[in-house]
């Protein structure tokens, strides 16, 4: 498993940093198994949300060479061959289509298979010759490559078919090759890049409490995000999701961050340090947590991720930059270990069913199946965890993955993918011009709690007292809903998860947002 992260570079890399996010699989009655998944889903693993990206390559040809066409809803085959043209930037023969009979609105997938070559695909802008959109393996075990857009008014697009720069062991610099575009078939009233839209905290806890809550904003926080969720209009009504313990499922928490420690949950039918199991849960002197990835009872962060996301949560009120729910209580479970995986199959599961067990209403999962794994089905065990959830009232709150980009994603991610199940609501990516993430898994076509928040260049918490303003992927978008959850249950403590998921997919707003491809 790995946490999400992202940046803008045009290829993978780690949102907050350089670094991957978490992962999850395994099958289940909804989700039918395949032989390769049954192959790798022992070596399933997790890890915090993040993208990794891979600087844009120099190319050393021009874009204005002769191209064949391609239509919007076509096959075409071809061979990369000697004597095509070369990029010298890649590294390969490419062949190149221009796009024809596309219409601005229209969302288009555009697959490329060979079994010769690891495939690569660039979308690139006819008039400058600009790369758009790239698309590599669609998984980590397939070498095919996909990318999927929107068109926008008054562009000519242009697909290149090459080798990947990066090209799997074994892979050939030339063969044939299948290259299919498709459009994409749209839901009413639910967006395929950012579903219902991008989150309200103000419209939400309104909502709950049945009355208006005025508009407010803050004029000195370092973080954007904060006044791009309305969150201070019900922190102006008194609403600060007092007393809701949020569990935090990730590398740990620095729980000695000055901004965090005062809101950090403790045990209190624990006695510290008496290696005794005193409230006899199972877990001994588990005051601040546990760790799942080295099964003690120190949940301590050494990554970095997992205090940034609780610093989104519930950084105190005297913060540089106030949490979204800043009386709220965070409980950190580690379940991912110090390269940001788990070294158990079964440490988030566990991870699931101690916050429910311990009091916890909210469950932050800023984390996802092994990168490019989204064909993998989630572990059955996940998924009775999480059934668990549901039905003691816990709500569950999912990054939806960052590898739009990196791997043409069409859905999120598992364990966000669970949306679709019911069992919790997955969060996607936006930028301060409200603009989705290139890196943010979309929502896809099948009708799901799935909103947007804030997840680039986020100002947070940092290990040892300090801050970051850099973190980026929807591991971070996640934590700001898991406020605005907190903020709604210390309006109405009796909300259940499903009541939770409607307020906030009624109330988001797809008002100003825009994709830039």
């Amino acid at each position: 498993m790995l946490p999400f992260k992202g940046s803008n570079d045009c290829f993978p890399v780690s949102q907050r940093g350089s670094r991957p996010f978490p992962n999850l699989s395994a099958p289940s009655a909804a989700f039918p198994q395949t032989a390769f998944q049954e192959s790798f889903q022992a070596a399933a693993q997790a890890v915090p949300l993040a993208r990794t990206q891979r600087r844009a390559t120099q190319q050393r040809i021009s874009s204005s060479g002769k191209a064949n066409s391609l239509r919007s809803a076509q096959r075409r085959r071809g061979v990369l061959k000697q004597g095509d043209r070369f990029s010298f930037g890649l590294s390969s023969f490419i062949d190149e289509y221009e796009l024809r009979g596309i219409q601005p609105g229209q969302q288009i997938e555009i697959n490329l298979k060979s079994n010769q070559f690891d495939a690569y695909l660039e979308l690139r802008d006819v008039r400058s010759g600009r790369a758009l959109l790239y698309g590599e393996s669609i998984d980590a075990f397939n070498s095919d490559a996909r990318l999927v857009f929107t068109a926008q008014p008054g562009v000519r697009y242009r697909v290149r078919v090459s080798v990947s720069p990066n090209p799997v062991s074994g892979s050939r610099g030339e063969g044939r090759y299948s290259l299919r575009t498709q459009k994409i078939s749209l839901v009413s009233g639910f967006n395929f890049f950012y579903g219902y839209g991008l989150v309200n905290a103000a419209a939400a806890v309104a909502q709950v409490v049945g009355q208006p809550v005025p508009i407010a904003k803050l004029t000195n926080s370092p973080n954007w995000g904060t006044n791009a969720i309305g969150a201070a209009a019900p922190w102006a009504k008194g609403f600060e999701g007092q007393d809701v313990v949020v569990a935090v499922l990730d590398t740990g928490v620095d729980y000695q961050h000055p901004e965090l420690a005062q809101n950090l949950w403790r045990n209190a039918n624990e006695i510290p340090a008496n290696g005794i199991d005193d409230d006899q849960n199972g877990f001994i002197d588990d005051v601040n947590g546990w760790d799942f990835a080295a099964q003690d009872n120190d949940p301590n962060d050494s990554d970095g991720h997992g205090t940034a996301v609780a610093g989104i949560i519930a950084a105190s009120a005297t913060a540089q930059a106030k949490g979204t729910a800043s009386r709220a209580r965070l409980m950190p479970v580690r379940v991912l270990s110090d390269n940001e995986e788990t070294e158990d199959s079964d440490a988030v599961a566990q991870g699931i069913r101690y916050a429910i067990r311990n009091g916890a209403k909210v469950i932050n999962m800023s984390l996802s199946s092994s990168q490019g794994s989204s064909l993998f089905q989630p572990l059955s065990e996940n998924i009775a965890a999480l059934q668990e959830a549901a039905q003691a009232g816990v709500t569950v709150i999912f990054a939806a993955g960052n590898d739009r980009q990196t791997y043409g994603a069409l859905r999120p991610l598992e364990p966000a993918y669970t949306a679709l199940q019911g069992l919790g609501i997955a969060v996607g990516a936006v930028d301060r011009n409200r603009q989705l993430a290139d890196f943010s898994n979309p929502a896809g076509n099948r009708r799901m709690p799935f909103v947007v928040a804030p997840g680039v260049d986020i100002f947070s918490t940092d290990r040892g007292n300090s801050h970051r303003s850099d973190n980026s992927g929807t591991s971070f978008a996640a934590p700001f809903v898991s406020g605005i959850a907190a903020l709604m249950l210390s309006a109405n403590p009796t909300l259940t998860p499903a009541q939770i998921a409607s307020t906030l997919t009624t109330t988001a707003t797809t008002q100003g947002l825009n994709l830039s491809l």
